[in-house]
């Protein structure tokens, strides 16, 4: 792409530089003739009407000649315009454009710093190796010279941890000097950091929501399906399902897939739009065909329920399977439920487990508390019962009460026995509803174990138990009641 440079930031450039008088604006021969005498402002001129064939016959090789002395007399942009040229004519050297790329950009020209940090990003072929470290380099020094779009791309860099550490952090920090430098991408993913607070980001759903809409009105389609989300749930804007429909209808139409999805699901749930399964199961269909994993995840249990197709318990499953492979979690967790019931299939609990892994691994804190269950007792898997209790620490630590209570009891086992811990993990799974904990947690208060002995506090939390119809819990409460 050629950079079109004012006079004034030609002369800014070369104004260090011993030049000829600058010759008469426009006037080729004037221009020629200064260039000869070594004004390299003028060779950037006389190759710019070269190039656009104003006034002169238009000649890309004269252009590229002149731009190539202005280059030699250490004017930058004119190396960032010979680059352009050699990597975009009739014969490209894009090895030759890489290194006039780099005296451009070691000469101050922004421009120059963002093309090679695009290139090393993107690699191209055996003329340019890519390399993610250089292409940081690059595209940084391109941002401290206001380049929004190399801000954005050194963001996302940092948002993703490769090649740097991830910060979300620093990454909110370019972002949003991409966004508001005008670089219209970067301004979604800036959003979500700001919805989820995520590595000590300020959370600012409003100022999120704003981002999208602006990012949408802007022809930003991912941005107009986020904002469409938001518009659902009434996240830092005011809730609309009748807009994010129609945002959803925009987005589909004009190829973004997961809007698709959420037309199924407004259709699905009579959420802005009259309740049809039918039309539900057809939007789910065609973004699952675009690789929604939602989308097939949806479609699967329209399937699996006969709503607005056919019931269909193999295509059910071969849908689960696709939701799994395109990153939803609940079809890998569905599926694997399925080969473990045995429900229209051979039980196979070897399968059930790996799925269960994989929807652990894609982050279903489910996925994580049914493989725990299952490598705790065995089931045909062989029993591992220090990864159980890693999961079930992993599952406690995300707020499922039930596994803080698996957790007491793997603590309470002979071989891994820590009353101290057993009874922490008691407590927390009591005052999370569990009745058989609570059940624990008074029988400590019973007997004086860990805990001061306390019939009090012990009577409270059998009874506690007991409102939760744990058998052994009433029992307890109506002896000490005696």
């Amino acid at each position: 792409m050629a950079h079109a440079l004012g006079p004034a930031l030609v002369l800014l450039v070369a104004g260090a530089l011993p030049q000829a008088p600058p010759a008469a604006a426009g006037d080729p021969a004037a221009l020629k003739k200064s260039c000869d005498k070594g004004a390299a402002a003028d060779c950037l001129t006389l190759a710019g009407l070269h190039a656009r064939g104003e006034g002169v016959a238009k000649d890309v090789d004269k252009a590229s000649g002149f731009y190539k002395k202005a280059c030699e007399l250490n004017l930058a942009p004119a190396c960032l315009e010979l680059a352009t040229v050699l990597r975009t004519g009739p014969k490209p050297d894009v090895k030759k454009a890489v290194t006039l790329l780099a005296k451009a950009c070691e000469g101050g020209v922004a421009e120059g710093c963002a093309e090679l940090g695009g290139l090393y990003q993107s690699g191209s072929g055996r003329d340019v190796e890519k390399h993610l470290g250089n292409a940081a380099q690059y595209h940084e020094r391109a941002c401290n010279g206001a380049i929004a779009a190399s801000c954005g791309a050194l963001g996302a860099m940092v948002l993703d941890g490769v090649p740097m550490p991830r910060d979300p952090a620093r990454a909110a920090a370019l972002l949003g000097k991409a966004c508001e430098g005008g670089h219209g991408p970067s301004c979604g993913p800036l959003a979500g950091l700001l919805r989820s607070g995520e590595g000590g980001v300020a959370k600012d759903p409003p100022r999120a929501a704003a981002l999208l809409e602006k990012g949408c009105a802007a022809g930003q389609l991912p941005a107009c399906y986020d904002y469409a989300r938001a518009l659902q749930q009434g996240e830092g804007v005011a809730k609309d399902a009748k807009k994010a429909l129609e945002l959803f209808a925009k987005g589909c139409e004009g190829g973004e897939p997961r809007s698709c999805h959420g037309i199924g699901l407004a259709h699905k749930d009579g959420a802005g739009a009259a309740k049809d399964v039918v039309r539900a199961a057809g939007m789910f269909k065609k973004a699952c065909d675009a690789d929604v994993g939602p989308g097939c995840y949806e479609l699967a249990l329209a399937y699996y329920g006969g709503r607005g197709v056919k019931a269909d318990l193999a295509q059910a499953a071969s849908l689960l399977r696709d939701a799994c492979t395109h990153g939803e979690a609940r079809g890998c967790l569905d599926l694997g439920q399925l080969f473990r019931s045995g429900k229209g299939f051979r039980p196979d609990v070897t399968r059930a487990s790996e799925l269960f892994r994989e929807a652990c691994d894609k982050g279903s804190i489910e996925g994580c508390s049914r493989l725990a269950g299952m490598l705790e007792v065995g089931d045909a898997i062989g029993r591992n019962l220090p990864k159980a209790r890693e999961l079930y620490q992993q599952a406690c630590d995300a707020g499922v009460t039930r596994d803080c209570y698996n957790l007491a009891r793997q603590y309470q086992r002979a071989e891994t026995r820590n009353v101290s811990q057993a009874a922490k993990f008691n407590r927390q799974a009591c005052d999370g509803g569990v009745a058989p904990a609570c059940y624990e947690v008074g029988v400590l208060y019973e007997t004086g174990t860990t805990v001061p002995r306390d019939p009090v506090k012990a009577l409270a939390f059998f009874e506690q138990a007991c409102t939760g119809k744990h058998a052994g819990g009433c029992e307890k409460a109506r002896r000490m009641k005696r």
